[in-house]
Formats: C-alpha cells, sequence, structure tokens
C-alpha cells in the first residue's frame, strides 16, 4: 500500500509540471495557482497517508491525519505547516483564491518542504529506501 502512496506523489507532481509548464494557446493567460497550492498540499497529504500506514492507521478523512499529526510525537512539529498548507488549498478549492507566485515559493514552498522532510524521514527509518523526495521547485518558478 505505501508504494501506492509513493507513485501517487510522483503523479502528483508530474500534473503540477503540467499545470506549470507552456500551456495551450486557448488556456495560456489561465491563472491555475489555485490548483498548484491544492497539488502542494495533496502531496504533503499523501506523504503523510503513508506515514500513518507505517504507524498501522488507514487514514480516510483529513480530519483523522490531522488528529495525528497533532498527537503522535513525531509529526507535531510540523502541525503547523501542514495546517497553513491545507488552509490555503481550501481557500483555493472552495473559494477560488488565487496567488502570487513570491507567496507560493516563499510561504508556502518552505512549509510543503518542512513536511516533506519530516516524512521521508520517517518513511526512510522504517526501512522504505526508495521514497521520493520531490521537488516542486522548479515548477513552482517557471
Amino acid at each position: 500500500m505505501i508504494e501506492n502512496y509513493l507513485s501517487l506523489i510522483k503523479h502528483d507532481l508530474n500534473l503540477l509540471d503540467l499545470l506549470t509548464g507552456k500551456l495551450p494557446a486557448h488556456l495560456e493567460n489561465e491563472d491555475f495557482s489555485d490548483w498548484e497550492v491544492t497539488i502542494l498540499f495533496y502531496i504533503n497529504c499523501i506523504y503523510l497517508k503513508a506515514v500513518c500506514r507505517l504507524f498501522g492507521e488507514d487514514i480516510q478523512d483529513h480530519y483523522s491525519l490531522r488528529q495525528i499529526i497533532n498527537t503522535h510525537n513525531e509529526l507535531t512539529s510540523i502541525a503547523k505547516a501542514y495546517r497553513h498548507l491545507e488552509e490555503d488549498s481550501r481557500d483555493a478549492r472552495y473559494e477560488g483564491r488565487k496567488f502570487n507566485k513570491e507567496y507560493i515559493t516563499k510561504r508556502l514552498l518552505p512549509k510543503f518542504i518542512q513536511v516533506r522532510d519530516c516524512a521521508v524521514t520517517i518513511i526512510k527509518k522504517n526501512g522504505i529506501t526508495n521514497a521520493p523526495s520531490v521537488d516542486p521547485t522548479p515548477f513552482l518558478t517557471r
């Protein structure tokens, strides 16, 4: 099951690459920053679902995931960063909020990296050596 999560992380990164790359002419003026932020959040979410699986938890909703992040000793240090990404993603998805590049790269990307690094460390500590440490920076700075 963890392998499925690791594949999904790469899949989501490929979607970010697609959204931030050269768009077709009929979409070149479209602002997809809402989905860039949402993809960052979802990648972190999938990382943490993989971690929870290692903890013996099968997470099916965001509430349960937040509960584990806020109570599990190895995850509490990332709770604030994760919550910020989740809130901005929710604003993007449900309120149509758009984000400028500076906000994404200076405010959200460091939080993404903090959560990612925590998750990858736990995954590798549990013997899974092929955990991808994906870097969305090149796509977000285009």
